[in-house]
């Protein structure tokens, strides 16, 4: 499978994962109903310490409804305040095999 297709397919990435004493892993996914979920899980030495037990899970979630204000504001933090915006967005997308439409008109 290219790297479109399976960005395509892709609904959930990894995000960050450390192995340790206490080891924690975050995602993000989209869930069959559309809603943005980024969870965490800390398992190990802390969560036995704190909770008297192995694992603490820990999720925000994100409606399907209200994901379009996220993407936008995403995009504001990555690329608000650049001269390049337009660009460096484009390449992002290009490099993450995400289909676009690139116009200019002059």
């Amino acid at each position: 499978m290219d790297n479109q297709n399976r960005l395509h397919e892709l609904k959930k990435v990894t995000l960050f994962e450390e192995r340790g004493p206490t080891s924690r892993f975050i995602d993000a996914e989209i869930k069959d109903n559309g809603d943005l979920v980024l969870s965490g899980q800390d398992v190990g030495e802390a969560p036995k310490k704190w909770f008297d037990d192995g694992d603490y899970e820990f999720w925000v979630t994100v409606r399907a409804k209200d994901k379009d204000r996220v993407t936008l504001a995403l995009i504001e933090l990555l690329f608000g305040g650049k001269f390049n915006a337009v660009d460096e967005f484009r390449q992002c997308l290009n490099a993450k095999g995400i289909p676009l439409e690139w116009m200019t008109w002059y």
